[in-house]
């Protein structure tokens, strides 16, 4: 990253996220498992938020945004209980927490990876597996700045309930892709002082 692109892009943020795509519930086995469900089939995700970000060191951001996310998902009873092929679906929402790592690369593209903190909202669902608990996120992106304000556009996978709070026999795990929009506010640091850059680029005269 170029040392103006530095300079223009620190200090403390805040703004909104929002973000849709798709996911579909997975299992990390070969195991043939006889259940009431399956197979499953991808559908739609959407989520809202806000999001916190600072400066940790050089080139590295670290950011929290909590929001609120819909999920719909869907499968087939096994074993069937009609002849034809029929796809029911459920829907379940989430809070989630995630932390995530920015590292910056030139003109504003970043690369991001991250945990995240899934809690159950208002019940749990009926055929998918509760999906609280730690996840995994990795993504790649863009920032867009104009004066303060920062526009991202990032492309990002989760795997969640990776770690989950309670535990399930052969826990399925919600995979997700999904395109996340954020538009956020940027608070320089200012003062009378200077800037440690300032100070360090500023070229002293001696007195004659």
């Amino acid at each position: 990253m170029f040392a103006q692109e530095k300079d223009s892009g620190r200090g403390f943020r805040a703004g909104l996220i929002a973000y849709g795509g798709w996911n579909l519930p997975v299992r990390v086995t070969t195991k043939y498992i006889t259940e009431e469900t399956g197979p499953w089939y991808g559908n739609q995700t959407w989520a809202e938020g806000i999001c916190l970000s600072w400066i940790v060191s050089g080139q590295y951001r670290i950011e929290i945004a909590p929001r609120y996310s819909w999920h719909k998902t869907g499968f087939e009873l096994s074993p069937p209980i009609y002849d034809e092929k029929t796809i029911y679906t459920e829907t379940f929402e989430l809070i989630t927490i995630p932390l995530t790592f920015k590292r910056y690369l030139d003109n504003f593209f970043f690369i991001s990876t991250g945990t995240i903190v899934d809690f159950s909202f208002r019940g749990t669902p009926e055929w998918i597996d509760p999906q609280s608990g730690f996840g995994l996120s990795l993504g790649a992106g863009k920032e867009f700045h104009i004066r303060n304000l920062v526009i991202d556009v990032s492309p990002f996978a989760e795997l969640h309930s990776v770690v989950p709070f309670t535990h399930e026999d052969n826990q399925q795990r919600l995979f997700m892709g999904a395109m996340r929009i954020g538009i956020s506010y940027i608070w320089n640091r200012t003062g009378k002082t200077g800037s440690v850059d300032d100070k360090l680029n500023h070229t002293v005269v001696p007195e004659k």
